[in-house]
């Protein structure tokens, strides 16, 4: 018997570290999430996580490097967006070290304190590999199918409602 699982695909993305370069990283990232059917709040967890690590990688320090990495990966249990943070790894490592109820608790929390917390919060997965300099997001497909099958049920709810047949018990 065959396991039937997602088609494993890679790509890159190398974009020059500047704002102005936000649309290429748009465009990347729809064009992987309409490869694969994602719609809806997913693609806009996906979306943001992705900008923002691309946002903090060029802002500040950043703005000395010539060129960001976007990589994505499609593994069985879900999509794996990675970006190169460079001189900027160890500065996003260390907020990453905060509980996020701790951060979200703070009298006051930097931008770069906010754009992390809400990645953490829209990934099912953040981890950082030293090595490469890479953060890499994880958003597993088993959350985008159960949320896909709720949606269904609702919608065929929706039709038996209306053409009034009663939901079996």
């Amino acid at each position: 018997m065959n396991d039937i699982s997602m088609v494993e695909l890679e790509k890159h993305l190398r974009l020059k570290a500047r704002k102005e370069e936000i649309h290429k990283l748009e465009a990347f990232v729809e064009k992987v999430c309409d490869q694969f059917n994602i719609y809806h709040s997913y693609f806009g967890n996906i979306l943001f996580s992705v900008s923002e690590a691309f946002e903090f990688a060029i802002s500040e320090k950043g703005d000395r490097l010539k060129y960001i990495d976007v990589y994505f990966e499609s593994r069985p249990h879900g999509l794996v967006f990675k970006v190169s943070l460079s001189d900027r790894f160890l500065e996003i490592a260390a907020l990453f070290q905060d509980d996020v109820d701790k951060a979200l608790e703070a009298e006051e929390i930097s931008d770069s304190e906010r754009s992390m917390v809400m990645i953490r919060m829209l990934s099912d997965e953040v981890n950082f590999d030293a090595k490469t300099e890479l953060m890499e997001m994880v958003f597993y497909i088993t959350s985008i199918n159960q949320h896909l099958t709720r949606e269904r049920i609702r919608l065929l709810d929706e039709y038996f409602e209306k053409i009034n047949i009663k939901k079996p018990a």
